[in-house]
């Protein structure tokens, strides 16, 4: 059962589409996924494409509740308009999630690309302000930035050309605070970029003592490996799916 554009937030593009199992009975763990597009474009639903009901659906086999979540767009949205845009979708999955048969302690963060950077963010945004994520889990597959370096960013139509607020804006300080589990991804043919990003993420959290995942995913490129969630290649869906279920989905 699916159920469409519900408004998370008071921007026209705070709006989310639910994936509800067939089988209601005990309430079930939430899995919600943020796509990618480069800041600046992409959808949660696009007549015609499959892309990205296959991940609510795939969330709904599985007995889960999945959602797929819109939100505010580069560069007339800048940085922190997705700190703020999953702060409110999850205050709202918190409140009213139960109504769709989900279990708000059980939520989990799926970020892609852009996306990915968004879940990022928030998890380092809660754990610098010493406020609860209020998520079991997050996995953080191919995203975009944690670390912005010090020269003018590729995203900066969304994190600014001012690099003396790249140490701020970055995600990877609060991600060595944030005791949320991490499940940190990449594909074999993702930009060497993407690759090193999660390379230093997954060295830096082992440092630090808190709970990080790695997987590298082998013949997949950075599209390919959101657009076979669904299929039979389970090669993505497999780990998310034990990763959460080891943590309490």
């Amino acid at each position: 059962v699916v159920t469409r554009d519900v408004a998370y937030g008071p921007a026209p593009r705070n709006t989310a589409d639910i994936f509800i199992p067939l089988e209601r009975g005990a309430r079930k763990a939430v899995v919600v996924f943020i796509y990618g597009g480069g800041f600046a474009g992409g959808s949660k639903h696009t007549p015609g494409s499959p892309f990205y009901d296959n991940i609510g659906r795939w969330a709904a086999a599985h007995d889960l509740v999945g959602v797929t979540a819109n939100y505010r767009l580069a560069p007339q949205s800048k940085w922190p308009s997705g700190v703020e845009d999953i702060t409110a979708l999850v205050t709202w999955l918190k409140g009213h999630i139960a109504e769709y048969g989900g279990d708000p302690q059980r939520i989990f963060l799926w970020g892609h690309s852009s996306g990915g950077a968004h879940v990022a963010d928030y998890l380092a945004h809660a754990a610098l302000t010493h406020k609860d994520p209020r998520v079991k889990g997050a996995i953080l597959m191919s995203a975009a930035v944690y670390d912005l370096g010090h020269e003018p960013s590729v995203w900066k139509a969304y994190y600014g050309d001012d690099t003396s607020k790249y140490a701020q804006e970055s995600s990877l300080p609060g991600l060595l605070k944030s005791r949320t589990p991490l499940l940190v991804t990449d594909a074999e043919l993702d930009p060497p970029a993407f690759q090193a990003q999660a390379d230093e993420l997954t060295q830096a959290r082992k440092a630090a003592g808190h709970p990080v995942e790695r997987l590298h995913v082998l013949g997949h490129s950075h599209l390919s490996e959101a657009y076979a969630i669904g299929t039979a290649d389970d090669s993505v869906s497999g780990p998310v799916l034990k990763f959460i279920h080891e943590h309490g989905g």
